[in-house]
């Protein structure tokens, strides 16, 4: 385990991550050849000139600074994002959130750990939000691979895993419904709704099929977007805000009663 400083990009730095990982973007877009992207097209575009161009980018100090605040940064492999997140927010725990929220700091955290979050012939996609994070773009930011885990964690704490709770090189499609869906996302509350109906305890993971519905099935009763059409109904008649997690579970229809069971906690 190595400990380090977070640091940031400086301009320069952070226009050669844009310019490194776009550029690895087309090479392995040119060999799918229009194709969906395969694993084994990531495999062959990530090769030795991308990997020797990243190695310059990481062991040069010349493209970044150190936050002055920063506390020290455990690197090691993490098992999921929730750990990966977790380890992140506690090394910036002195500055709030949103003081940091830049993406010179999330895209060279996400450089630093980039053999964990790009792993050539496990993940399923490699589009640049994932590496290089757009603020001002609200959807896809959080679809970043650093930057979205480390919101869900610093707003949710514990309850966070439901968005965070799969492998650092994952995308969360429970964090990717979730932050559609704005009165919810801003409640701290619902991340405590959210995992008392749908993670498995047990497995440490989202109860499967829950966070969006199936093709066959749109209608599921009791899943996310069931949750969400319910909540928005009561959001008009009700102050959910001053609600706590109990509360506004027992105010659910039977409908997810199913899901009530899950609280096993």
């Amino acid at each position: 385990m190595k400990k380090m400083k977070i640091r940031k990009f400086n301009s320069e730095g952070h226009n050669k991550w844009v310019e490194f990982y776009n550029e690895l973007f087309v090479e392995i877009k040119r060999i799918s050849k229009g194709s969906k992207i395969s694993p084994e097209d990531i495999k062959k575009g990530y090769n030795k000139h991308f990997k020797e161009k990243y190695e310059l980018i990481k062991n040069s100090n010349d493209f970044s600074e150190e936050l002055a605040n920063s506390k020290d940064f455990k690197v090691k492999n993490f098992e999921n994002s929730y750990e990966l997140a977790k380890n992140i927010n506690i090394a910036l725990s002195e500055y709030n959130f949103y003081e940091i929220d830049r993406s010179e700091i999330w895209d060279w955290i996400a450089m630093i750990l980039f053999d964990q979050i790009f792993v050539p012939g496990k993940i399923r996609g490699a589009s640049p939000y994932r590496y290089v994070v757009n603020i001002n773009d609200f959807f896809t930011s959080f679809r970043h691979l650093v930057r979205g885990p480390c919101w869900a964690e610093n707003q949710f704490k514990e309850n966070s895993k439901i968005f965070t709770h799969t492998k650092p090189y994952q995308q969360n499609d429970w964090l990717e419904q979730f932050i559609k869906v704005s009165f919810l996302r801003e409640m701290k509350v619902m991340g405590q709704v959210c995992s008392e109906l749908y993670f498995d305890y047990k497995k440490n993971e989202a109860i499967q099929g829950t966070s969006k519905a199936p093709g066959n099935d749109p209608d599921k009763p009791g899943i996310f977007p069931r949750l969400r059409n319910k909540l928005s109904q009561f959001n008009k008649v009700k102050y959910l805000w001053g609600m706590n997690a109990e509360e506004i579970i027992k105010m659910l229809p039977k409908e997810f009663n199913n899901y009530k069971k899950n609280i096993t906690k």
